[in-house]
């Protein structure tokens, strides 16, 4: 594909001079372009046919942590009546880069297909063909908040960060060392950078063996515990950075509040939350959330995930601040807890909102009784206003490092959260930012 690389680049920055080619711009074969893009060293990879299994299955665990089992294939052209691709790393639910997401949109143009059909090895798609595959680069993009601070340089810094914790955070990790790098070039990786779960993150800091912790999720309970039994304080130093997704796949995501799809209520306060799903339940009919004739008197029945799983951890968190849950919960995997709520007419429940499923709704949830009440999508969570969504976290053991600091207040800036915006989670706004950097002083 390299001669139909070359024009479609030379047309493209011709309508985008600010766009110019990359220092790795080469095609030889599809083996090297998929290389090229599994370790980084490429942003697309031209393929002119389906990824093989052996080239699949390093990739999947290169990127186990962005759960990514294969890169985004968008259709450009076909060859000898084959699909030609252009591969692209993309973590569920998260944007392309912008400048990628141009040349792609320019590539399934009725420009750029006129590029492909001026070579005769290759074929244009049709205009439905183009406009499908155009249609799958629409995904929604973060703004970032402009009154976030920018990152000031600190003079004769040096040192390391030993880093262990959440495999889902290991891609922004790594992009910010890198980038704070270029910044700070005195401040390197430490010997352990290692990011293969949460919970090892925690236990690091039991025994003190990492400067810093990622972590995807609250500190549960029985975490907090065994930190205060070690540490004789209740918390680590926890700072938020980055809030956690929409709907992406096994990840830090808002949590739903699912009922049948012919249940009529439509939204939910927090408070009522935890008057339902609370050791002692003081909301256990559907007429006490305003519902009417046949409703009144039906029963609420809950349904839930496993207690120790990790929604289940983070609604016990953020909605019963720790309590017990009611006793009359009904517990079982995601797909058997979608399934029950979508059956049992009088049904409530929670999870991410990709696993709810046919038969499911979720209601619009206020943060305080009488409203504003938002819908979860990705406008509402991004900002914040949907009051269940979730945060990534570093926590910390004092004292902390002026190398740390330095690594924090970069990560809290501008700079350092415009990658979360591509990342699939979304980045802080400025309050909560100078929040953050408070804990810092």
């Amino acid at each position: 594909m390299k001669p139909l690389m070359n024009e479609w680049l030379a047309a493209f920055e011709q309508r985008q001079p600010g766009v110019r080619r990359g220092p790795n711009w080469q095609h030889e074969s599809d083996v090297t372009a998929f290389g090229a893009l599994m370790f980084g060293n490429a942003d697309i990879a031209p393929l002119t046919r389906e990824p093989w299994p052996t080239e699949l299955q390093p990739y999947a665990h290169q990127f186990a942590g962005d759960m990514m089992k294969s890169p985004l294939l968008v259709r450009v052209a076909s060859v000898d009546g084959r699909p030609a691709y252009i591969a692209v790393n993309q973590r569920p639910g998260a944007p392309l880069p912008q400048k990628v997401k141009e040349f792609l949109a320019f590539m399934l143009s009725r420009d750029g297909q006129e590029i492909v059909a001026n070579h005769a090895s290759f074929q244009p798609l049709s205009a439905n063909e183009a406009a499908k595959e155009n249609a799958r680069l629409q995904t929604f993009l973060p703004p970032l908040d402009p009154a976030l601070q920018v990152y000031k340089t600190v003079a004769n810094l040096h040192g390391k960060i030993d880093s262990i914790g959440s495999d889902g955070m290991k891609s922004l990790m790594d992009t910010w060392i890198q980038d704070f790098h270029r910044v700070q070039p005195g401040v390197q990786k430490g010997e352990r950078w290692e990011h293969l779960g949460t919970l090892n993150g925690l236990l690091a800091l039991l025994v003190n063996d990492t400067d810093m912790a990622p972590m995807g999720r609250e500190l549960w309970p029985e975490e907090s515990r065994a930190y205060d039994a070690t540490h004789h304080q209740k918390f680590p130093v926890e700072i938020r950075v980055a809030r956690g997704g929409f709907n992406t796949p096994q990840r830090t995501t808002a949590q739903a509040i699912f009922v049948p799809e012919n249940n009529p209520l439509t939204q939910i306060t927090v408070a009522q939350l935890a008057e339902i799903l609370g050791e002692h339940p003081t909301i256990t009919r559907w007429g006490q959330l305003g519902l009417t004739g046949a409703w009144a008197d039906r029963p609420i029945t809950i349904y839930m995930p496993p207690h120790v799983a990790p929604n289940a951890m983070s609604m016990q968190v953020m909605v019963l601040k720790g309590g017990r849950w009611n006793r009359a919960v009904h517990e079982g995997s995601i797909a058997q807890t979608a399934e029950a709520i979508a059956h049992d007419p009088g049904a409530i429940g929670f999870g991410g909102l990709e696993e709810g499923g046919a038969g499911l709704k979720a209601l619009a949830v206020a943060g305080k009784a009488g409203g504003p009440f938002y819908a979860l999508d990705a406008e509402n969570a991004s900002s914040g206003r949907y009051p269940l969504t979730r945060y990534m976290y570093i926590r910390l053991n004092r004292p902390l490092s002026e190398p740390v600091k330095a690594f924090l207040r970069y990560i809290l800036s501008r700079a350092g959260q415009e990658p979360v915006r591509y990342s699939a989670y979304f980045p802080l706004n400025a309050t909560e930012a100078r929040q953050e950097l408070a804990k810092l002083k």
